[in-house]
């Protein structure tokens, strides 16, 4: 009597937790479906920002090949099916010195269906609606969660102020007196910020100013110190 009553006490209970299971069991998929979801929009967070300094010191580098940005962020974003970065640059004159670099990646994906099945298990299994937000597909993400228009900004040299007059020989600054700046290619903004890139003019770093002349031989410019030197 007592055995055959223990005995049905454990068949009804693991009828009873593998009907709490199957209750569950909608809840724990849309849990694991959200965990991953996370998970994979914290690395594009991560590989946004990451994207974003790319762009703009690829967009100043002055020594190397620039690659375009869309080529380059292809790697980074396996899942997504466009990668692009709206890098701007400004000069303050057409043969500047600095320049102003901004820039914002954004990334075009769907979440995955798979992903986005797991979320909606609870909805599916009741026969309900799933709330709007799962409803309408998840297009794109860019490195601002508050909508600027960029999100990474760096001055840097101009590709050609190698060849500005401020870097010609010696001799050639002391005879055509280049100290004596008339034009505004050093000239900068009084306050760097953001609103600058949306106001651009001269956006052309490698413009250069002109070829640098020959220098001039001190010792043939200078015909007393070398009288004085020579030997007699």
């Amino acid at each position: 009597m007592t055995t055959s009553l223990i005995e049905k006490f454990f068949r009804d209970r693991r009828g009873s937790v593998l009907m709490e299971f199957v209750l569950v069991l909608p809840v724990y998929v849309a849990v694991m479906g959200g965990a991953l979801w996370i998970g994979q929009r914290s690395l594009d967070a991560i590989n946004l920002r990451s994207s974003d300094h790319w762009s703009v010191w690829s967009a100043g580098n002055r020594f190397q090949r620039r690659m375009p940005a869309a080529v380059a962020l292809r790697g980074m974003f396996p899942r997504s099916t466009v990668a692009n970065t709206n890098t701007v640059r400004r000069l303050e004159d057409e043969h500047g010195y600095l320049q102003f670099i901004g820039g914002k990646t954004t990334i075009y994906q769907m979440r995955p269906s798979y992903i986005d099945n797991w979320m909606k298990m609870p909805y599916t299994a009741s026969g309900a609606e799933p709330p709007l937000w799962m409803r309408v597909p998840e297009t794109t993400m860019t490195s601002s969660r508050f909508g600027n228009k960029y999100t990474q900004c760096i001055i840097m040299r101009t590709k050609a102020s190698g060849t500005a007059k401020r870097h010609w020989h010696s001799s050639l600054i002391a005879d055509k007196e280049l100290w004596k700046f008339d034009g505004k290619d050093s000239e900068y903004p009084k306050k760097w910020e953001i609103k600058l890139l949306d106001s651009v003019k001269y956006g052309n770093d490698g413009k250069e100013e002109g070829k640098e002349p020959a220098k001039i031989d001190f010792y043939e410019r200078y015909g007393p110190y070398v009288e004085w030197s020579s030997s007699k």
